[in-house]
């Protein structure tokens, strides 16, 4: 796996807010930072867990306050922000930063060497840090837990916190809002309470929220390190002993080499350093609870969201060989299904919301993709099929979102109800109400495959139903053909905003379109809308375009898809230039390149939810599934393609990505 690394340049308060890191426990949880160990996110912590399920998450355990005294002199290792200071400034002593599955620290202190990592283990809503003395004789070590349980999403506070606490010369413990226990490997640990009043978080001072927040702390930690010894202080919801984290840790010290070997079996491709990390952070939006696996759509606010889900199932699980993960996901989403729609989300209490008219028909594209890759009819056939006829039915009747007009196109009935839908005080920033693209692009790809399997299961009725309305597509889908050479975005009323929601006609493997008309929508997106990091969501020709996403979240919510690089639709993009144009699979590995280097800025090792187009910094949420996903699954793709079809050397095909 790439080893992802930080210069003393980047190491510093200005650089914090663009060099951020997660790792992520399995269960909804992770923990996050930034590369200095300075907090600028009331989403950030040590130990975020979900307390009633992957959505339900708490701030459990927010940072550590360290000093280390060698040679008489103290150092400290932590940075925090108060208005109008940085103190301490424990990064003036970080010379190094590494990222691979965990972040690990460098610090230099008066000729002696410490080194500390964060490591969670899988399944277990805890935490494990660890220093290590690497150079130096002797170290004294000073560690103070600092505490503010709240929801993630709830306003820091500057009120002292109320928490309760018991202690030993252990560790301590907290009884709520869930039982903690933190507790050392070595030395002891003093009840000594401290209130850390007015810590600011600069990202969200940024984005226009409450950014001050007072942390508690029960006690100091201490212990006495030698050169090559090592202490380890344990965060724990399960209340595991430092000796057991350290077990669980070991024991899964093979889990993603199996996970990255089962990838690159299934494909019959060899292991790089950018494959590897894209399977690391895919992994990290799998989640389980009480046995349940879900999706999370993005850290560090989302939660589980249907067509975020639908979207990323290829790249995050089908192309990875998890057949039956894949499949547990798309059976529990049938089961959600209310009036053929599936939730748009399901939010931090478990309460399903349905305000999206395209998620069921990425549903549809996700079960398509599924029996691609396994092969597997027979339990499409016994559990899924009765929901897709179902889907079916009531898109055709119409629903509360979507209804099939007498062209056979299907109209939105609310005008933020595709995934353009960012609200400004209930009014949509990109209303789409009517005939989308791509809702109607899906909606003919969705149709020929359920045809298929409808004449695989032997369904006469359904086969009557659906190729009628197949053949009147294949004329209706022309309105959208513009003067351009391009689709319009939105029939009845039209809109001719250049946006990329076309390229699914191009994209998608059944299309009503002709290879001319394919080929100039394609170059149309080409020459003003693609990046090699993502698509801009309108021209910048358009007078309503936005160069930057900044500000408060009505200033952000105004800019969303309107222009921004999303890279999530990188994916539709380069199947359409792989339909356009055969053979360019190489140009397409080259063309990822910007995407590895671009993994070693934002959330470290992962790609973000989209990028600013003035400055093309990481924006929104900083680890997005269906960035990470789509591009895992078109690089799969086009490196099986290229080393199979075109017999590229694995040797050359790993220096092209």
């Amino acid at each position: 796996m790439l080893m992802l690394s930080l210069s003393a340049f980047d190491l510093t308060p200005s650089q914090a807010k663009s060099r951020e890191w997660l790792v992520s426990n399995g269960t909804g949880g992770y923990a996050s930072s930034t590369a200095i160990g300075m907090n600028t996110r009331k989403y950030h912590g040590l130990l975020i867990a979900p307390l009633l399920g992957p959505g339900s998450r708490h701030v459990m355990l927010s940072k550590l306050e360290e000093t280390v005294r060698v040679a008489g002199a103290e150092y400290p290792l932590s940075t925090n922000t108060y208005p109008g200071i940085v103190y301490p400034e424990g990064f003036r002593h970080l010379v190094g930063f590494g990222f691979a599955t965990h972040p690990t620290f460098t610090y230099s202190l008066g000729g002696a060497r410490l080194e500390k990592s964060v490591r969670m283990p899988h399944g277990k809503n805890a935490v494990v840090i660890s220093y290590r003395l690497a150079s130096g004789r002797v170290a004294e070590l000073a560690v103070r837990p600092l505490l503010a349980p709240r929801q993630i999403h709830q306003d820091p506070s500057t009120s002292e916190p109320d928490v309760q606490f018991e202690s030993d010369r252990f560790g301590f413990s907290i009884p709520k809002p869930a039982s903690m226990r933190v507790s050392a490997s070595a030395g002891s640990f003093a009840p000594l309470p401290q209130k850390y009043r007015n810590m600011e978080y600069r990202m969200e001072r940024e984005r226009g929220y409450t950014c001050t927040e007072t942390l508690f702390s029960p006690g100091c930690f201490s212990a006495t390190l030698e050169k090559g010894e090592e202490v380890h202080i344990v965060a724990s919801l399960e209340h595991l002993a430092p000796s057991e984290a350290l077990d669980i840790l070991d024991r899964q010290q093979t889990r993603f080499h199996h996970l990255a070997y089962g990838f690159a079996r299934q494909n019959g491709i060899d292991r790089t350093d950018f494959g590897d990390t894209l399977l690391s952070a895919a992994d990290s939006f799998v989640v389980s609870r009480s046995a349940k696996h879900g999706i999370l759509a993005g850290y560090h606010w989302f939660s589980q969201w249907g067509r975020d889900a639908m979207i990323s199932i290829p790249g995050l699980l089908l192309c990875s060989a998890r057949h039956a993960l894949a499949f547990e996901i798309l059976a529990g989403q049938a089961q959600l299904m209310r009036d053929g729609l599936l939730p748009n989300f399901v939010d931090e209490e478990g309460r399903a919301h349905y305000g999206s008219a395209d998620a069921s028909l990425w549903f549809v594209n996700a079960v398509r993709q599924y029996v691609e890759y396994s092969g597997d009819y027979w339990s499409v056939q016994q559990e899924l099929w009765k929901p897709l006829r179902a889907f079916l039915s009531l898109y055709i009747q119409g629903n509360s979102l979507v209804a099939m007009d007498s062209d056979c196109l299907l109209s939105v009935k609310e005008p933020a109800a595709t995934w353009m839908d960012a609200r400004i005080n209930g009014v949509a920033v990109t209303p789409r109400k009517g005939k989308p693209v791509e809702v109607n692009a899906l909606w003919y790809s969705d149709l020929k495959f359920m045809l298929g399997l409808a004449e695989r299961f032997d369904d006469k009725r359904t086969e009557s139903v659906i190729a009628p309305i197949i053949e009147t597509l294949d004329s209706s889908f022309q309105k959208f053909c513009s003067g351009d050479g391009g689709l319009f975005d939105v029939l009845d009323p039209n809109d001719n905003s250049l946006r990329p929601n076309q390229l699914f006609a191009i994209s998608l493997p059944h299309s009503p379109l002709n290879e001319l008309q394919k080929k100039h929508a394609f170059n149309v997106v080409r020459s003003r809308l693609y990046t090699p990091f993502g698509l801009r969501t309108l021209s910048p020709e358009d007078n309503r375009y936005h160069e930057y996403y900044a500000g408060n979240q009505e200033q952000r919510d105004e800019a969303y898809h309107q222009g921004p690089v999303w890279p999530w639709l990188l994916g539709a993009f380069y199947d359409a230039q792989l339909r356009v144009y055969p053979g360019s699979e190489r140009q397409v590995l080259a063309s990822l390149r910007p995407l590895a280097e671009a993994m070693n800025r934002g959330c470290m090792g992962s790609l973000p939810e989209l990028y600013e187009p003035a400055t093309m910094e990481p924006r929104g949420a900083i680890s997005q599934a269906w960035s990470v996903a789509e591009v895992l699954r078109i690089y799969t793709k086009v490196k099986r393609s290229a080393v199979e079809s075109q017999g590229i050397s694995s040797e050359k095909a790993r220096m092209i990505a």
